[in-house]
């Protein structure tokens, strides 16, 4: 596309997602690169998503692409037992929250959330979408639908 005809907002939202690129590959050091959070690797058994917990080798959190959805889940690991799983779209206006260091964050308009889901920061007001999630030996299940 030629620079000259960007619009105003054309031009800002470029400049933005370039910034968010710089930061993104220089900022934490548990990133690969510029993917904040590595894909990973699943089995699907009915509507639950079986992962290894050897997903979790180099990074607190890894992400699930399903057909269901355009936006993956973020499974993040609080403990060795401990796990939980979110969607990452916002609750605000639908864009792709992102996982960083200690929370997950919103482009858009700047809502923060736990790695649980929780909000931290508006201007959401409900929590994004959570699912069950449970281990057993080497193995995490998340429970997407019924």
């Amino acid at each position: 596309m030629d620079p000259s005809k960007l619009n105003r907002r054309e031009f800002l939202e470029k400049a933005r997602n370039a910034s968010v690129g710089a930061a993104c590959c220089g900022s934490l050091a548990w990133l690969s690169g510029c993917a904040a959070v590595p894909f990973a690797e699943f089995r699907r058994e009915g509507n639950v998503l079986r992962v290894s917990r050897a997903e979790f080798d180099t990074a607190p959190g890894v992400l699930l692409r399903t057909t269901e959805d355009p936006m993956p889940i973020y499974l993040h690991r609080h403990t060795e037992d401990r796990y939980s799983a979110v969607l990452t779209r916002c609750t605000h206006q639908g864009c792709e929250a992102e996982p960083e260091a200690d929370r997950i964050v919103c482009p858009c308009h700047g809502s923060e959330y736990s790695f649980s889901g929780e909000v931290l920061r508006g201007p959401a007001e409900r929590p994004l979408t959570r699912y069950p999630v449970s281990v057993s030996g080497d193995q995490i299940y998340v429970e997407v639908g019924r």
